[in-house]
């Protein structure tokens, strides 16, 4: 294997809490409420660094959408990584993308499955993991509490009856995602330049992705324990034009 992704780790890990230069936003993917809470965030934050839950395909499919769409500035489905990019308006910012590509997350649940689950998976893939459309309902009327405890039970009913598409969808990703966070702390610490980091992701990663972040330490161990390769995040450079 020559990817990118099996190069060996080589991040720098301070021992310290980063949640103090990251603040995490849960989301639920395309929703309104979202939407609008992201680029409140931006608005409010004015982060320094845009961290989003994409990989590089993701990202260019999204765009590619909005882009061709004749309604993207009146959009109420337009996705809130989209959405928070342009709110940083014109500005010098960096976009970063912070997730495991599907490709990758797909291979790694059909290498962990035992062989009589690989025939099911090949058809259901992780996607099929999202939010029901009562949540999504919930969910823009304010209902958040009430659409994490059940995405929670969820969850913990997904651990129990596919404990392999668990670890990769949910522990394996905010490690991966926690240690491509606190690689853009450190960089820009050790450039001694202001960071100030807004990262939007699933409402089902922020309490993991915080508490590696708070214990920064971890995040090396976890990496090691699920055989991650670290590959830094990918970046979107955002230029100021006068």
């Amino acid at each position: 294997m020559n990817s990118q992704e099996d190069t060996p780790v080589k991040v720098e890990i301070l021992d310290e809490n980063y949640n103090e230069y990251v603040s995490l936003l849960g989301t639920a993917h395309f929703t309104r409420r979202s939407l609008l809470e992201a680029q409140e965030a931006v608005r409010r934050l004015k982060p320094t660094d845009l961290a989003v839950e994409l990989d590089m395909a993701r990202f260019q499919l999204l765009n590619r959408r909005c882009a061709s769409c004749p309604e993207r500035e009146l959009c109420v489905g337009r996705c809130e990584f989209v959405g928070a990019a342009d709110a940083l308006g014109n500005v010098n910012a960096n976009i970063w993308l912070i997730d495991m590509s599907e490709i990758e997350i797909v291979r790694r649940i059909r290498h962990l499955l035992p062989p009589w689950e690989l025939w099911p998976f090949s058809f259901v893939g992780f996607s099929s993991w999202s939010s029901p459309r009562d949540e999504v309902w919930l969910w823009e009327r304010g209902y958040k509490d009430k659409v994490l405890e059940r995405h929670h039970q969820r969850l913990e009913d997904l651990r129990e009856r596919a404990p392999h598409v668990w670890q990769v969808l949910i522990d394996e990703r905010n490690a991966l995602m926690a240690a491509r966070l606190a690689w853009i702390v450190t960089q820009k610490l050790a450039r001694g330049e202001e960071v100030k980091v807004l990262s939007l992701t699933g409402a089902a990663h922020v309490k993991g992705i915080q508490k590696l972040l708070a214990s920064a330490l971890s995040i090396r161990e976890e990496l090691r324990r699920f055989g991650l390769r670290f590959k830094p995040p990918s970046l979107i450079k955002r230029v100021n034009v006068n």
